[in-house]
């Protein structure tokens, strides 16, 4: 059996107990069992590297496996073929496998002491919230949820269990080049920050954005429980792509570029300049579509001040699909970015650049350093190495040792900046306008259409409690 696009995470799979450099924690109560036993939702792509490295974990133990594509399912029960020809084990022969997480849920509920999920967005939130109605510790991939309101009712449902602990998938913000940036923007580096440009290469060369939706529809692959992907979201016929990587650009399952890169680059600066909900948001498309989020597009979000913004308050400004912000316009000299090794790093995956009263500072989303510019002039500095850790390991040893508030991307946190988040995205929905954000309602209070991808209505047969 070959599965494309899988043999990085099968391969990783192969020794993952070999390499955990975390130190063993004693298991203290709710726990009555040597191991931290996890349900795993989603076991593909970033699933199975979500996957990977919570098993690498010594106190972890994989008691079940659930997807709506059988083919992870087997390879990791069955083993098979990688994209190599090369034979791979099976790793989790024994564990109870199923391609609808309710009836995981209704089984295996006292078998387990946390769930990992990493499947399409839509499905974040559900699947996330069931956890926490049963008790039970969440890892859920970023973004927390696709929609405002999701986001919202999972950061209060999590604050309110008090001995849960959560984390949001955003492994970059545990590296030593995100916490040096941290370090600076907590310091006042740059002053009171006035506007945050961002941007990001996606969806470009990674998945179609922009298109109107496909008619007619495909025959459903025997190996694919399409109902269950549909899930929370609104009936349509299956066409190929739509699933295991595409339906990223697509409106009914995904945030788009803004939401899927945005966890990733404006985390750190999120949350280290106190932001609060957007107060409007503009959004200006290329190729806006009703069934997919644009093919590129710039957005700007307000927001009122804060005690690390200037007292006017703070302007983001969004860019994806090959858009880049005017950097000469913003004060940075003509080479600032280093080199080509830099250059990459900067029209790559993205970064970030926080305009303060002090200065301008350049935060990269990894692999770089943080710079600060000052009346057009690089500042000499030597960065700081505040080391990096394992983000899952992070929160399988916060469970552990009952430690709530230890993971930097709890729920309490990210949702927040989620909320943020799928607020850029969906304005997609009504271009052109400046949308005014309720956040009484989780709405817009000019916009509809907008608005009914913030607070979404779910299909019937899958309301969870507490959404």
């Amino acid at each position: 059996m070959q599965i494309t696009r899988r043999s990085f995470v099968f391969a990783s799979l192969t020794t993952p107990f070999a390499f955990s450099t975390v130190t063993h924690l004693h298991r203290s109560e709710p726990w009555k069992n040597e191991k931290f036993r996890i349900a795993k939702v989603g076991c593909g792509g970033m699933g199975g590297s979500d996957l990977s490295e919570v098993a690498k974990h010594k106190s972890v133990e994989i008691v079940s496996l659930c997807d709506i594509d059988r083919r992870p399912l087997d390879m990791l029960r069955l083993g098979g073929k990688g994209d190599d020809g090369k034979a791979i084990a099976p790793l989790f022969a024994g564990v109870a496998v199923f391609a609808d997480w309710r009836e995981m849920y209704a089984k295996m509920a006292d078998k387990f002491d946390a769930v990992v999920v990493s499947t399409a967005d839509h499905m974040h939130a559900p699947i996330a919230m069931e956890a926490l109605n049963r008790g039970k510790h969440v890892y859920c991939q970023k973004p927390l949820a696709q929609g405002a309101y999701e986001n919202r009712r999972l950061g209060e449902v999590a604050a309110s269990k008090k001995s849960l602990v959560t984390q949001m998938g955003t492994q970059r913000i545990a590296t030593k080049w995100r916490r040096y940036g941290q370090k600076l923007l907590r310091d006042g580096a740059i002053g009171p920050v006035k506007e945050v440009y961002a941007w990001t290469n996606r969806p470009a060369g990674w998945w179609p954005q922009g298109n109107p939706r496909p008619t007619g529809s495909d025959p459903t692959p025997d190996w694919l429980s399409w109902d269950l992907f549909l899930g929370v979201s609104q009936s349509r016929p299956f066409k190929n792509g739509y699933t295991p990587f595409d339906w990223r650009g697509t409106i009914d399952w995904g945030t788009g570029a803004f939401g899927d890169m945005g966890c990733h680059m404006l985390d750190v600066p999120f949350y280290e300049l106190e932001l609060g909900r957007p107060l409007t948001v503009y959004c200006n498309p290329v190729k806006p579509s009703t069934d997919q989020f644009p093919e590129s597009e710039s957005v700007v979000v307000t927001y009122g001040p804060t005690s690390k913004t200037s007292k006017s308050g703070l302007t983001l400004k969004w860019f994806d699909g090959g858009q880049f912000p005017d950097f000469k316009a913003l004060g940075l000299p003509d080479g600032w970015e280093g080199g080509k090794q830099g250059e990459d790093v900067v029209k790559g995956d993205g970064g970030v650049i926080l305009v303060g009263e002090k200065g301008i500072m350049w935060f990269p989303i990894e692999h770089a350093w943080a710079r600060i510019f000052v009346d057009g002039k690089a500042v000499e500095m030597k960065p700081e190495d505040l080391g990096s850790s394992n983000h899952w390991h992070d929160w399988v040893d916060a469970c552990i040792a009952g430690k709530k508030d230890a993971c930097v991307s709890r729920f309490e946190k990210a949702a927040l900046m989620c909320e943020s988040l799928s607020i850029g995205a969906m304005s997609s929905l009504d271009p052109g306008k400046k949308l005014e954000y309720d956040e009484a309602t989780c709405t817009f209070r000019n916009s509809p259409v907008a608005s009914a991808m913030l607070k979404r209505t779910y299909r019937d047969g899958w309301k969870v409690a507490n959404l």
